[in-house]
């Protein structure tokens, strides 16, 4: 496959069965909402990667980022950030990451930052999460040309 040609797409409400299918079978937790953005690359009339944009009145979060297992590591998850980074930039965007892919969020635009940075719903949300035993760093997405800010270490 040639990530080059491929077209981020938001979903219209007609394709939402074949994503909610897409999810239950890569990633299950992700729970697809028709409510919220959320945006595919489909190769072939296949959907090979998707992700989520939560929407909260004054930000939003990036959530259910997956993409097809036998295609990561080529590069197609970063081609889809890349691809939405004007809907990133709508509204503030954070996403929480599992800690083995912070690198990847860092290399596509998201910072580290700490908890009690995020607003109040996330970061109840957060520590729910967290105290369940997930591995997961709170970022902020801040753009390819944007200062970037130091890492939390």
């Amino acid at each position: 496959m040639k990530i080059a040609h491929l077209t981020a797409e938001k979903v219209p409400a007609l394709w939402f069965p074949l994503v909610k299918k897409f999810y239950q079978a890569y990633y299950p937790s992700g729970k697809p909402n028709k409510a919220d953005p959320i945006w595919v690359f489909k190769d072939e009339g296949r959907i090979v990667s998707a992700v989520r944009l939560k929407q909260f009145p004054s930000y939003q979060l990036l959530t259910a980022m997956i993409t097809l297992p036998e295609l990561q590591g080529q590069g197609i998850g970063s081609r889809l950030l890349q691809s939405i980074a004007p809907a990133l930039s709508t509204l503030d965007c954070y996403c929480f990451a599992y800690s083995h892919l912070t690198h990847f969020y860092q290399g596509n635009g998201f910072v580290t930052i700490e908890i009690n940075d995020l607003p109040h719903e996330l970061r109840q949300r957060f520590i729910a999460y967290t105290s369940q035993g997930r591995q997961l760093i709170p970022m902020e997405y801040i753009g390819p040309t944007k200062n970037k800010k130091a890492p939390v270490v």
